[in-house]
């Protein structure tokens, strides 16, 4: 008499509406992104003129050009944040932040998170569980991501793990 212990049902998803898309960047001409460029023309406004008419004593002109450099920092780490799949991993990488590898094999799910503006800068949030660690792994995404590009990153997200999941079925 056999006795099922476990299993697994292999159920195919229903293709998204988007085209899958295996390398998205974060983009200038986001809400996110606009909005953070008008923060930092301002500071840098004020940085010039705060040089250009000296008033007050230097720690004013420390802490403007200190948010300056800041404000820059801050954008340009942004912008420069990148989602790829390739052929054996999950990469995260931008110019400031570390870079995040994540073998595709031992991926054991993930969830996107909207969060709406935030006051410190993360609207998104990709949470990857995978079986090298307990916790899943965060990985927070800037204001300066479109929608349609994580849509269509999850899109091929999907469709690699659906192969990866049908290759292990049918080695077994």
């Amino acid at each position: 008499m056999e006795r099922i212990i476990a299993g697994k049902s292999f159920k195919k998803r229903k293709p998204s509406p988007f085209e899958a898309v295996n390398d998205v960047k974060a983009g200038i001409m986001t809400l996110g992104g606009a909005l953070i460029l008008a923060i930092v023309i301002i500071l840098t406004l004020i940085f010039v003129l705060n040089f250009l008419f000296p008033r007050g004593n230097g720690m004013q002109f420390i802490i403007i050009a200190s948010l300056f450099v800041i404000g820059w920092g801050f954008y340009l780490n942004c912008v420069s944040e990148r989602l790829k799949l390739n052929e054996t991993e999950l990469l995260f990488t931008s110019l400031i932040g570390k870079t995040i590898r994540i073998p595709l094999h031992d991926i054991i799910s993930y969830k996107l998170t909207d969060f709406g503006i935030r006051l410190d800068g993360n609207m998104y949030l990709l949470e990857v569980a995978h079986s090298q660690k307990r916790k899943p792994e965060e990985i927070w995404l800037s204001p300066c991501w479109d929608n349609k590009d994580l849509a269509a990153f999850c899109s091929a997200l999907n469709n690699v793990l659906d192969n990866l999941e049908q290759e292990t079925i049918n080695q077994e």
